[in-house]
């Protein structure tokens, strides 16, 4: 991995919500308090806010305005930013999986390092 004290994320300037600001400020604390934050991160995390900005965006207009809309042609359609919405939930969401930051990842990733258990073929390769 690479050094983690000298890597320095900026949150980009296109983030609106104060709420995206902070989960995200804290997903990078996290990962420099587990000593895993490295330069190749900081993409993912820009992808990761971004994502999750433009969520709480359509998550707005869709309180605001409702699921459905009238169409040119008059008829009653799904809001585009439904779609959106869950896009870029999507998104954020498999970000969040690769940084072990859902609850059932969390579980797996600590699963896997807490309690392995050694098994026969473990000892054979390892040469115990």
């Amino acid at each position: 991995m690479g050094t983690t004290n000298k890597v320095k994320f900026t949150l980009p300037k296109t983030i609106r919500h104060q709420e995206a600001r902070t989960v995200i400020n804290n997903i990078v604390c996290e990962l420099k308090a587990r000593g895993e934050l490295t330069v190749g991160d900081i993409p993912q995390l820009h992808r990761m806010a971004t994502a999750y900005d433009s969520y709480l965006s359509c998550v707005e207009i869709i309180a605001e305005k409702g699921m459905t809309m009238r169409n040119l042609k008059g008829e009653e359609v799904k809001r585009p930013e439904a779609n959106l919405l869950k896009e870029n939930w999507a998104q954020y969401l498999d970000i969040a999986k690769e940084y072990g930051f859902t609850p059932r990842s969390k579980k797996m990733t600590k699963g896997t390092t807490e309690s392995k258990e050694v098994t026969d073929a473990d000892r054979f390769f390892s040469g115990e």
